[in-house]
């Protein structure tokens, strides 16, 4: 009888977590439809303003190849994660990325940005030189990410950095997401190149210069640097909720089968206990005939 009710209590508390782990799953679902929305309306724009800059990279001699020439120099690397667990792999995977990063061209050779708690913490525990952090907050708003860009920015040209690189959750679809990292400045032709290979054909344009072409080359380079920070950014937000919604519907699932394992033992139990008093009734029956 002790046991049936310590399983009772058990399928109880199973059911009270359930709730909560669907209703994260739920929430988590609405997000990511919201992260991935504006995740796809910021790709058209940074396609948009790539196609300007290889256009003119690969056909204009007058435009300023110091945006796109690869330099020597430290790195200044942007590292997104969340701000709180309960995601799956999803900080693990970003992590991971960073120490390779690291590994590859050691930490002293590297200052940080970073964007959420699980961020700061690894590389402040790393001994990482963080520049400057940002919380992600509750909407991801282009007006209230350009400090981000700007500190990359700034820190290139003026000869601080020889690279700002992102390390971020690039996100295809709910099953196509990896962490990765992509060089934003100077902008690495080749690999934006293979990024929009399906969007981007590069045609033979005449471009007509004014005022002149560092002004302009400046202009566009740098509004280019603000869509891509902003775009790992969206990215990386879509991925995190997209993780925590697989991670909390594995989670329910568990919890399913868990129940029904507890409910499965619980009504062996009280089939036996009911059988058991059958038994005793009918021994007592007889002993009473008799």
């Amino acid at each position: 009888m002790a046991k049936g009710k310590e399983i009772k209590r058990r399928i109880k508390s199973i059911s009270s977590m359930l709730q909560v782990t669907k209703a994260m799953e739920v929430t988590s679902s609405i997000k990511m439809r919201k992260a991935q929305e504006a995740a796809v309306r910021s790709k058209k724009y940074a396609f948009d303003g790539w196609k300007i800059a290889l256009e003119l990279s690969a056909t204009h001699p007058l435009f300023n190849k110091k945006f796109v020439s690869q330099r020597e120099g430290r790195i200044l690397a942007l590292v997104v994660a969340s701000d709180k667990g309960l995601a799956g792999s999803y900080n693990a995977d970003i992590l991971k990325k960073a120490l390779q990063i690291i590994e590859k061209n050691t930490l002293e050779n590297i200052d940080f940005i970073t964007m959420g708690e699980k961020a700061s913490r690894f590389i402040s525990k790393l001994g990482g030189n963080i520049v400057a952090s940002f919380p992600l907050g509750q909407d991801i708003m282009f007006s209230r990410l350009s400090p981000v860009a700007y500190i990359g920015w700034n820190g290139f040209i003026t000869g601080k950095y020889g690279r700002f690189i992102s390390i971020h959750t690039h996100f295809g679809s709910v099953g196509k997401m990896n962490a990765t990292s992509l060089q934003i400045l100077p902008l690495d032709i080749e690999k934006l190149k293979e990024f929009a290979k399906n969007e981007i054909n590069i045609k033979d344009v005449e471009y007509k210069i004014e005022p002149d072409n560092e002004t302009l080359s400046e202009a566009i380079i740098r509004q280019i640097t603000r869509a891509l920070t902003y775009q790992v950014i969206l990215e990386s937000e879509a991925a995190e909720h997209a993780s925590r919604m697989i991670a909390m519907k594995n989670a329910s699932d568990a919890a399913k089968d868990l129940r029904d394992d507890f409910e499965f033992t619980f009504n062996q139990l009280r089939q036996a206990s009911i059988t058991q008093e059958l038994a005793e009734i009918s021994a007592g029956a007889n002993a009473m005939d008799q």
